[in-house]
């Protein structure tokens, strides 16, 4: 009686090295810093032959996925994608939930409110109010920034445990981007207490010269950490007084967002601020 052969693993048995490369297409249309990539652009980032590229961008076109860009010669992501994603949004309760009190703090700071997600080792932009000023922050849904030297970053590492700190470390490094940037692992996780302690993170020109954040924490029914969001502006409006202000704003919203998340043993910033140093 032979023996049977053990199943192949999921992973061996069901890749289709097309469809792989196809969506690796996607992605670094989605993710590529030039807005429209050539032909020739995206074959040398993905190390595939030309004629190879050619011919799933031809497929992803005929699908509606990709369209032809403006500019001669380049490619970019359709509408359809877009909706697709904007139904992930959708099924994000918190966003829903935190979107009003985000455009309130938008409102009373005047600056730009972020809000963002951890996601494999990067904080990822899903909502933001922009600054009515004439100098305030470009920045764009969906684009990454690293953990270590944002508010948003510090506030979402600040709650993961001690093991995911070390490999965001080992794996991401700790770059330096400008003098202020932490770069070492014992001074960021005394940095990462103080969020803790506080309730807020402040990005001193961390990760851009001249600008300077607030950013707070958004926790779940459980008390684990959804999101992060913050307030930015330049450095020249964003002084250590105007910050200590922002900062009582950010403990307020967060206290309210994560309140009606269904977080309990705290109460709702409504009902305490007079409490609040």
């Amino acid at each position: 009686m032979k023996t049977p052969r053990p199943s192949p693993t999921p992973t061996a048995a069901y890749t289709v090295k097309s469809l792989v490369k196809a969506l690796n297409i996607l992605q670094v249309l989605a993710e590529e810093e030039s807005p429209a990539p050539t032909l020739t652009q995206l074959s040398r980032r993905l190390h595939l032959h030309v004629s190879t590229v050619h011919r799933l961008l031809q497929n992803l076109i005929r699908h509606g996925f990709v369209e032809e860009a403006p500019s001669p010669g380049g490619y970019q992501l359709s509408y359809r994608v877009l909706r697709m994603g904007l139904r992930v949004l959708d099924r994000l309760d918190f966003r829903r939930v935190a979107q009003p009190l985000l455009r309130d703090l938008n409102q009373q700071t005047q600056e730009t409110v972020h809000l963002a997600i951890l996601e494999q080792g990067r904080a990822i932009s899903i909502e933001k109010f922009d600054s009515p000023q004439p100098v305030g922050l470009d920045a764009r849904l969906g684009g990454d920034r690293p953990l270590h030297c944002t508010g948003v970053g510090k506030t979402l590492l600040a709650y993961q445990s001690e093991e995911y700190l070390e490999q965001i470390a080992q794996t991401s490094g700790l770059r330096r981007f400008t003098t202020h940037t932490i770069t070492n692992l014992p001074q960021l996780r005394k940095e990462l207490a103080h969020i803790r302690e506080v309730g807020y993170a402040v990005d001193h020109e961390e990760a851009v010269e001249g600008l300077r954040c607030v950013a707070g924490p958004v926790f779940d029914h459980n008390g684990s950490i959804l999101a992060a969001f913050s307030v930015a502006g330049p450095a020249t409006r964003m002084t250590s007084s105007r910050i200590s202000e922002i900062a009582r704003l950010v403990r307020e919203t967060s206290r309210e967002i994560s309140y009606r998340m269904g977080q309990r043993g705290v109460a709702p910033a409504s009902a305490s601020l007079a409490g609040l140093p």
